[in-house]
């Protein structure tokens, strides 16, 4: 009987012995859960766990820039315009919907049916309302108080109106792609041939892309307006060709190296291209070349002389432009118009004193009656030696013109008489700044069979589309 009883006691004692184990284990395996716990925290903290899965997921980088059609989808701020093009603010804003409207102020919204109209006042009283934002979500806005090309136009995406001290200011807020929906049909003919408005799609998406990390307009909320002092949008109505000229180029971009370039374009060239130094004095890059525009002929010793420029704008050489309207023009000065424009009595002498390698003129002289100007840069030559209202006349076509400067700073200058009265007749070429796309040449290349990566490289010396 006492063996017995050591023997249960034996096994009692051996059951609490493997409880205690049991439990230490237990509580040793929370500590450790515990503890990975507080690690897995402190990395998720410090973002380590995430740089790792991101080693583990995302492919080894090649040091190249991917483009993906997502680059599409991301959001850009338009600046609408007054009716006028000539301001950002509005007096008054008027906006209907395609379909039933939402709009949205002090938390509260309120819908709108089919095509009743909006109206925001910038001398509205109610200080409380700063920011006003509206959608459509089933159809498009259109904003019944502007008109571009003579029409009411509908917009994609949302409206958001702010309230400022100088008047309303309206942002179209949309995704790239639809922005460039409504860009490519008012920078191109619709009815150019696809692959030059493939290029002209690349070309408006790299030029956004620049403008969206440039912050021009940061102050009010946007990142581009819709004139020419970025790129012009809605001025015409969307085109089924021009959307499939974005979408089947969706994502590309122009590259120089590893970044996306600024991709000047202009309208017409006078038979040669421009570089950034001679257009607007920046620094000189190899990006956009100094060419002749045929075949990428190099310009050789060039067209800095006035005798070689003269032989050149007076001449017949055959280019990609060579066909269209702006390709030569010319307008008569008075003496005592531009004179009087200039506040130097009446001119005497105009003298070049700079031209760049592609032709353009760099720098000025103006002497009059009453004292001299210097004129420099091609903005404020274009602008100041040109009167308002004076006709310019196409040599293609013989049509007679106005426009708010002059078409280029590519052009030379001849003394004249009129009526007994002094003249000075310019001869010159191209509409726009002239540095990187023709788009005219572009259309021109298109016909003759290049497709739109050959276009944007003639362009764009140096760089890629990817």
């Amino acid at each position: 009987m006492a063996g017995r009883k050591r023997s249960v006691r034996g096994r009692k004692g051996n059951q609490k012995k493997k409880q205690k184990t049991k439990r230490r284990l237990w509580l040793l395996f929370a500590l450790s859960v515990l503890f990975l716990g507080c690690i897995l925290y402190d990395c998720q903290r410090k973002g380590l766990l995430q740089k790792e899965w991101n080693k583990i997921t995302q492919p080894k980088s090649t040091g190249k820039p991917v483009s993906t059609t997502s680059g599409d989808e991301q959001m850009i701020r338009v600046l609408l315009t007054n009716n006028a093009m000539n301001s950002i603010y509005h007096d008054a804003v008027r906006i209907s919907g395609t379909a039933e409207l939402l709009v949205r102020q002090n938390g509260q919204t309120k819908v709108y049916d089919k095509g009743k109209t909006v109206s925001v006042s910038a001398k509205n009283t109610k200080k409380s309302v700063k920011t006003v934002k509206i959608s459509c979500p089933k159809g498009r806005i259109r904003v019944e108080s502007i008109t571009r090309s003579g029409k009411v136009q509908a917009y994609r995406g949302t409206m958001k109106l702010v309230r400022k001290k100088q008047g309303l200011i309206l942002i179209n807020i949309l995704s790239l792609k639809e922005y460039l929906y409504g860009v490519v049909p008012s920078e191109m003919p619709s009815s150019y041939p696809m692959e030059a408005l493939k290029a002209q799609a690349v070309c408006a998406r790299s030029f956004a892309w620049r403008q969206m990390r440039s912050n021009s307009y940061k102050a009010y909320g946007a990142d581009v307006d819709d004139t020419t002092a970025f790129q012009v949008y809605h001025m015409a109505g969307e085109d089924v060709r021009t959307r499939r000229a974005v979408d089947r180029t969706a994502g590309k971009k122009v590259y120089s190296g590893d970044h996306v370039i600024t991709t000047y374009y202009y309208s017409t060239s006078w038979g040669c291209s421009a570089s950034e130094q001679e257009a607007w004095g920046t620094a000189k890059g190899s990006n956009y070349p100094v060419r002749f525009q045929a075949d990428s002929e190099d310009v050789g010793q060039g067209l800095s002389s006035e005798t070689r420029f003269y032989d050149f704008i007076t001449g017949s050489k055959e280019t990609y432009d060579s066909d269209y309207d702006w390709y030569r023009w010319s307008v008569t000065l008075s003496a005592d118009t531009l004179g009087a424009r200039l506040g130097i009595g009446t001119v005497r002498k105009i003298t070049v004193i700079s031209r760049g390698k592609s032709g353009l003129i760099r720098k000025i002289r103006v002497r009059g009656s009453l004292g001299r100007v210097t004129l420099e840069g091609q903005e404020e030559i274009r602008k100041k030696l040109y009167p308002s209202g004076t006709g310019i006349t196409k040599k293609r076509s013989g049509e007679t013109t106005v426009l708010s400067m002059l078409p280029s700073a590519a052009f030379t200058v001849l003394d004249g008489s009129e009526n007994g009265k002094r003249t000075f007749t310019l001869i010159g070429g191209g509409l726009g700044h002239g540095v990187g796309m023709s788009q005219n040449g572009a259309g021109e290349m298109a016909r003759q069979g290049k497709n739109y990566r050959q276009i944007l490289k003639h362009y764009y010396s140096h760089c890629k589309v990817q």
